[in-house]
């Protein structure tokens, strides 16, 4: 579960089982914040699961802090663009340490994320936290609400076009999108009705590889919406961060991203309808 404060004027809706009390802001600070690096307090599950996120992939730098002091002092002098707390450590005061980093008219903009148990979500919301989640985590729910707090609109590394099919599942319902571009890091659909930025989604496409497409899978977030204008000459579409994505398709995509020998039948693709190898 995740809670999220503030009276946001731009939205989008969350899933009901990832998110509650809330919404996702989409036009504060903390959206318009490069999340490059990342301040967590030293706590060995926490680090984990920093690990095996996107923001290590994105190359972000993860600076530890040793207990609720040792976070002021770092965020004062590394300036991190996102902060992760364990809010039920036992040398850790989680309300305490938010109040004091909201406090300081310096650190008051940068999104504070708390990881916690569900009776004290709200106290850490109360103190000023951007967002809570309660143990245990929704799958993805971390990742849903990393991109939310910082902004991970812009796709890094090289990336090749697409002519394929991919399929998408989100709060909206099934939908097909022909594949434009593809990165190690996202992708752009087009899409005649787009999804609201910040919702979370399924991805299921084939890419074309020596051995014949196979098939890859991925979950993600909207980061960018992209709609219909008949004045503009831009594609209706949505662009899609990835937040969790299996290391062998993540593979899979960076040979085809690179290759420098393209098949006369590359870019056929197709809608990945079996998801298995």
């Amino acid at each position: 579960m995740v809670s999220f404060k503030g009276k946001p004027r731009a939205v989008a809706p969350t899933p009901g089982p990832i998110l509650s009390g809330g919404v996702i802001p989409l036009d504060g600070p903390a959206m318009q914040r490069s999340l490059s690096r990342v301040l967590v307090l030293d706590d060995a599950g926490l680090f984990r699961m920093l690990e095996g996120s996107f923001v290590r992939r994105l190359g972000c730098e993860i600076v530890r802090a040793q207990d609720g002091p040792d976070v002021v002092r770092k965020a004062s002098a590394r300036a991190p663009h996102l902060i992760l707390l364990d809010g039920h450590k036992p040398e850790l005061d989680g309300p305490g340490c938010v109040r004091a980093l909201k406090a300081d008219p310096a650190l008051r903009s940068i999104p504070v994320l708390v990881v916690t148990t569900i009776d004290d979500v709200p106290g850490c919301c109360a103190a000023g936290a951007d967002a809570a989640l309660a143990r245990p985590l929704t799958s993805g729910a971390l990742e849903l609400a990393l991109s939310s707090l910082g902004s991970v609109a812009q796709r890094r590394g090289r990336r090749r076009a697409g002519r394929g099919w991919a399929q998408l599942t989100a709060s909206h319902g099934m939908r097909r999108g022909r594949l434009k571009d593809i990165s190690p890091s996202g992708l752009f659909l087009a899409l005649q009705e787009p999804i609201p930025v910040a919702s979370p989604v399924e991805i299921g496409l084939r890419l074309p590889g020596p051995a014949g497409d196979r098939a890859v899978k991925a979950r993600g977030v909207v980061v960018r919406q992209v709609p219909p204008d008949p004045d503009s000459h831009l594609i209706p579409g949505i662009g899609v961060r990835f937040v969790e994505i299996d290391p062998a398709d993540e593979r899979r995509i960076d040979a085809y991203v690179n290759a420098t020998v393209v098949d006369a039948a590359d870019g056929s693709g197709g809608v990945a309808t079996d998801l298995h190898p």
